[in-house]
């Protein structure tokens, strides 16, 4: 049973967090002495980003549509419609891997993400880094305990063909 809720935290983290073979770089953290920190984001003390920046209405609707349809796509168990919301070219995310794990992962478990508090961090070109809090609770199909997780999440999303991507994802417990 202790093997089984170990599998299943793995798995959920694995498919929510889309960090599969991703091997991306840990970023350095600023230093502070009472603040609290995610991926070297400064929060303040109700867990929102200090330094958050607006874009657009268009850019933040066409952000806002692809954070929607991957999370809305996941509890749906619907895997081409979430893996149309990664970047195919990513050097951080495999979008082959990642469906493989998905399709796996979802032969055992339901999930149920929400996503509030999204702000957004950068805009650069075709880029954006967005931050959000996820809430997931992982439903094992054979009738088990559900697994719940809270944390923060970064992402970067690039616009290809009109339409923004995951390209990388980073999180941190809550």
């Amino acid at each position: 049973m202790y093997e089984l809720k170990n599998k299943l935290l793995l798995l959920c983290l694995s498919v929510c967090l889309v960090l599969v073979a991703c091997g991306s770089k840990e970023e350095e953290k600023p230093s502070t002495d009472n603040a609290k920190e995610s991926k070297g984001i400064l929060l303040d003390d109700k867990g929102n980003p200090k330094k958050t920046i607006k874009v657009n209405k268009d850019t933040e609707k066409a952000v806002k549509d692809v954070i929607e349809q991957n999370r809305k796509s996941l509890n749906e168990g619907n895997v081409e419609a979430y893996i149309e919301t990664i970047d195919h070219d990513s050097k951080h995310l495999n979008a082959k891997e990642e469906e493989k794990v998905l399709k796996d992962t979802l032969k055992n478990y339901q999930f149920d993400k929400k996503i509030k508090n999204i702000k957004f961090l950068k805009e650069k070109n075709n880029e954006v880094v967005v931050f959000y809090n996820v809430d997931t609770t992982a439903h094992p199909k054979n009738g088990g305990k559900d697994e719940q997780k809270s944390f923060n999440e970064v992402v970067t999303l690039v616009k290809k063909d009109g339409k923004y991507k995951y390209s990388k994802m980073s999180q941190a417990a809550i």
